[in-house]
């Protein structure tokens, strides 16, 4: 009796952690080169960063969520996942996330508003303070970006190694 709920406890670990990374690796993969891009190509400026504000705490929040039941469950995975490997890539790929929610994004959205602010008034755009706001978003949406990127890597690395379980 013990070692049947032990199992369907490993089993249902299985799923949970299956079922994260699929939702993260498939949320982030869409929004990062599909959804994210189309967008950017085809609203206007103003419309895609007004947009985009309202996503990105969800998109960040929805990948800190799924991570953090990853490291929650990654225990539970078969002996032939490395363990130490893979609980490394999901917290850093968990750091980065967390990076972007409570820091990266929040402050590239004020910065971009503070832009938009200024565009509308006369001579904003030709203003030292709009060349150093325009500045400090590109500094911003660079870091956030990139953070964004590793936390890619991670989930890439967190593919293999579940993938060598298979073999």
């Amino acid at each position: 009796m013990a070692f049947s709920s032990v199992r369907l406890c490993v089993c249902h670990d299985h799923t949970d952690h299956l079922m994260s990374f699929g939702t993260w690796f498939g949320t982030v993969f869409y929004t990062t080169f599909i959804a994210g891009i189309t967008m950017f190509k085809n609203l206007p400026r103003k419309t895609f960063g007004r947009l985009q504000s309202k996503l990105f705490p969800k998109y960040f929040l929805l990948s800190a969520v799924t991570i953090l039941l990853q490291l929650i469950t990654v225990k539970g995975l078969s002996a032939s996942v490395p363990l130490v490997k893979a609980t490394k890539a999901l917290g850093v790929a968990f750091g980065m996330t967390l990076i972007n929610l409570f820091y990266l994004e929040p402050t590239s959205t004020k910065v971009m508003f503070d832009r938009y602010e200024l565009e509308e008034k006369e001579g904003g755009k030709d203003s030292d303070e709009y060349k150093k706001l325009a500045a400090s978003f590109g500094k911003f949406h660079g870091m956030s970006s990139l953070t964004n990127l590793i936390a890619l890597c991670g989930a890439v690395a967190h593919a293999f190694f579940l993938a060598s379980a298979l073999v």
